[in-house]
């Protein structure tokens, strides 16, 4: 293959060694070896790992475990965090209650084996040979539910050689089901019924292989199946169980690099497509089950490559996948993929430079997920989503026949009896709150809005805004084809503008003779300057090249706010009225302009939102939007963007942009906010502890010392749109039919978090699947505001976004400060110009 015959380049991220465990790369895991049914490999090895991280301990409460790897972070003071307000609402959520706690104490022992075995498979073999009953074997350490005393000696056979082998057994802890990092084990018992159910592990979650679905126009292969979570939920201990769906490409990543080879005469042309395309990528490997993620190509590496063994001796790549899985590599020029290993099997490995990073080989490797490509293809979509976007009342159906599968087969009842687990008859019910419908504020105008679709585009789209822009100064460029097109568009923005109260002068029109990016730039570079009102640009394409090149200059070089429109979609029959109508209301925001508000209870108070995004060009780094709110009603907004390559950098970034945003309110409102919430996205629950540490402090300590003698009352919220938590709503007409809870729906019980002062809040509408709601955990409040203010002020805030004329996931500035972030990460790859941090010019 020719790809090896190309200039190859050093990869981008510092080269990574092959760990030396040959088991590494196999994914290969603990089984057991007798007296207990034997799941697969990966599954026990899952199971190992996870029990290996398992505080052991005796524990003698006579209660259910607590989440105590995260910080508690519920205020001691807060007697009660259910709300009271709204009108009540009979819901069903995704999660089943583990009823009664077994009762038995697993034992941990060291094994260590005389002669030395290295291989872990026949480790596992002698112990069986010495008659050893376990639940788990790690290659080291053993599970078991027997009591072998604190030290124990046994002697097997090798199944290989026969030689004699003396198994030395040392106890190093004791658990028991009351222990508080029980829920873990609880986990695997659960994924075990999903194999008796017949499913199978494709990465972290279980598929139904029988009911695999081919969409073969597209190379793609869909498999349903299900995810499940034990954890502890207000003191009980439930499943969370949802559908997933697990996409993988018929290509490998093999077949995506011969492809931009083929197509592409020039070599590194070809290497820079290729690496744009796989980066960051999802990629399965058959032979052990494991997922990765794609960090680079190693364009100067190939299936040659040698690795050191335990022994000390040196293998091939090809020559350890013939040895270990009779994998015959059919070609050994191919370059090799750096991938990102997993903490479990990165533990296995030695401690080296990078040991989370290991080589792949393309060949091997199937792609999951869709491509960015795929993601544009409208009809791909459209396909898709009659098997990905299941209703709530089917998606019911079906997450009810999964605990009813469970519970009707004799072996998955067997495995419950033998854990003494038993299982709710079905999925949990509670009864949460929906807020009534805010109004929605217009210059001249309050109007209210359907409650069931929260929505407002039809009623507001010929209002006049609370403060409208106008455009004095700015100019079109387009490319001399499309001056039809242009100057209708412009005709059409005078008419729609004026009910807005904006003033539309006519612009300087500048046709260009071609299309090409240097054009657009040169136009720009002429003609704009800091002094314009905006820049709109008609183009021919969507090509992410040439759009990334004016926005950097008209967002770094040249601060305009500008606007950018492809000419297609000005040309669309009948629909050219509608296009201007949202832009208008679009380029208003982009300049200053306020569109519409609701209510806001306090006039000192600031909102903050804060996301992430990784950077495009340095997978090491990312961009950090911020954004604050700086009048009274919430409606204009201080954006700001940190560039992040470490901890250090998002702390002092954090710092200095809350410090001009006080600045920038004190010059708006000639005093300084009397509250402030921070709404922070982009953090999981892991990274909780950093927020709190780090994060919080910093901002804490900034405001505190704004002004001598200044004291704000700060709360911080820590919002997290990707749950797996699902509610369905009876239907108020009665019968059997399950719904999508209506907008405004709160659940602050049952199934939130002991320890943490959280909540759930659907706020919009979902036209097709199953709504998912948004999670929001109160991480600190001083702020005085009582419960039900802090969760109706939330929602408010979710009506904000000047970009869609009805209700979003999260709090506007979430989404402004997750746009600044896109924009900087995907475009600009650098801070933009402070002159437009007044200004949406992100939207």
């Amino acid at each position: 293959m020719y790809l090896r015959g190309c200039a190859r380049s050093r990869g981008r991220l510092n080269r990574p060694t092959l760990p030396r465990d040959q088991d590494l790369l196999s994914g290969e895991g603990s089984s057991i070896v007798t007296g207990v049914i034997s799941p697969t490999p990966s599954t026990i090895s899952e199971m190992t790992s996870q029990l290996d991280t398992l505080s052991m301990a005796t524990d003698d409460n006579d209660r259910y475990p607590t989440t105590s790897k995260f910080p508690k972070t519920r205020p001691t003071e807060l007697s009660s965090k259910k709300g009271e307000t709204g009108q009540e609402i009979a819901l069903v959520a995704n999660y089943i209650k583990i009823l009664a706690a077994p009762k038995w104490d697993l034992y941990r022992y060291h094994c260590s084996f005389e002669p030395e075995i290295e291989i872990r498979k026949i480790r596992r073999e002698t112990l069986a040979n010495a008659g050893i009953k376990d639940v788990a074997f790690d290659g080291t350490l053993l599970y078991s539910f027997e009591d072998f005393g604190a030290e124990h000696v046994v002697s097997g056979k090798h199944p290989v050689t026969n030689e004699l082998v003396t198994i030395k057994m040392k106890r190093t802890a004791t658990a028991s089901p009351e222990s508080p990092e029980f829920f873990h084990l609880a986990n695997l018992i659960v994924r075990k019924l999903l194999e008796i159910s017949g499913l199978k592990l494709l990465g972290r979650n279980y598929y139904s292989f029988d009911k695999k679905i081919e969409l073969d126009r597209y190379k793609l292969t869909l498999f349903p199946g299900f995810m499940t979570a034990v954890n502890v939920y207000e003191g009980q201990l439930m499943i969370n169980v949802d559908l997933s769906t697990k996409v993988m490409n018929k290509q490998t990543v093999y077949s995506i690099l011969m492809d931009k080879f083929q197509r592409m005469s020039d070599a590194k042309q070809a290497q820079d497509a290729s690496i744009k395309e796989l980066v960051g990528q999802i990629v399965l490997t058959p032979y052990n089950n494991e997922t990765y993620r794609i960090l680079d190509v190693a364009w100067d590496k190939d299936p040659t490559y040698q690795f050191t063994k335990r022994d000390g001796t040196q293998q091939t790549l090809a020559q350890y996948y013939e040895e270990k899985y009779h994998i015959k590599i059919k070609d050994e020029q191919q370059p090799l993929i750096t991938v990102k290993a997993s903490k479990r099997v990165a533990k296995r490995g030695p401690k080296k430079d990078d040991p989370g990073m290991i080589f792949l080989i393309p060949e091997l490797c199937c792609v999951t997920g869709i491509s960015d490509s795929m993601r544009s293809d409208f009809s791909l979509m459209k396909e898709m989503s009659q098997y990905t976007h299941v209703g709530p009342n089917e998606r019911f159906q079906q997450l009810n026949g999964f605990l009813n599968d469970i519970q009707g087969r004799e072996e998955g009842r067997k495995e419950l009896n033998k854990w003494n687990i038993s299982l709710d008859q079905g999925l949990v019910e509670l009864t949460g709150r929906t807020m009534e419908a805010e109004s929605i504020i217009y210059k001249d105008r309050t109007i209210k809005y359907n409650p069931l679709e929260a929505d407002w585009s039809r009623d507001g789209r010929s209002l006049a805004h609370l403060s409208a822009k106008h455009l004095d100064k700015w100019i079109v460029i387009f490319y001399q084809r499309d001056s039809q097109v242009a100057h209708q568009f412009v005709d059409a923005l005078y008419k729609v503008c004026t009910p807005f109260g904006m003033r539309i002068d006519f612009p300087e029109m500048i046709e260009l003779p071609n299309d090409r990016s240097e054009t657009f730039i040169r136009a720009i570079e002429n003609k704009a300057h800091p002094q314009m009102d905006l820049v709109c640009c008609i183009l021919t394409n969507n090509r992410k090249d040439r759009y990334d090149a004016i926005k950097k200059v008209l967002c770094v070089d040249c601060p305009v706010p500008s606007q950018m429109l492809l000419s297609k979609t000005l040309q669309k029959p009948g629909q050219l009225m509608s296009v201007a109508t949202k832009v208008g209301i679009q380029i208003n925001a982009k300049l200053g302009g306020e569109i519409w508000a609701v209510q806001i209870p306090s006039k000192t108070l600031m909102i903050i939102g804060i996301d992430t995004y990784r950077d495009s060009q340095s997978r090491s780094s990312q961009m950090v939007g911020f954004v604050a709110s700086i009048n009274p009603t919430c409606t204009r907004y201080y954006s700001r963007v940190i560039e992040q390559r470490s901890n250090n950098d998002l702390v002092t970034g954090l710092k200095s942009c809350m410090q001009d945003a006080l600045q920038k309110y004190h010059q708006v409102n000639g005093a300084l906010p009397a509250k402030i919430i921070i709404y922070r996205d982009g953090v999981n629950d892991f990274q909780l502890l950093d927020v709190i540490e780090n994060e919080l402090p910093a901002l804490n300590e900034l405001c505190m010392k704004a002004q001598e003698g200044y004291d704000p009352k700060l709360g911080m919220i820590v919002v997290k749109k990707r749950g797996s938590a699902r509610f369905f709503a009876r239907d108020p007409r009665g019968g059997r039919q399950l719904m999508n809870p209506p907008p405004g729906t709160i659940i602050d019980h049952t199934i939130t978090n002991q320890e943490w002062y959280d909540f759930y809040l659907i706020s919009q509408m979902a036209r097709q699947g199953t709504v998912a709601p948004t999670h929001f955990n109160v991480i600190w409040d001083r702020t005085g505001l009582k419960v039900d203010h802090m969760q109706r002020l939330t929602h408010k805030l979710c009506h904000l976004y000047y970009n869609w004329p009805g209700t979003i996931r999260v709090p506007s500035v979430c989404q402004y400060a997750h746009k600044l972030a896109f924009l900087a990460a995907q475009s600009l790859h650098t801070q933009p110009h402070e002159q437009l941090a007044d200004k949406l010019f992100y939207l």
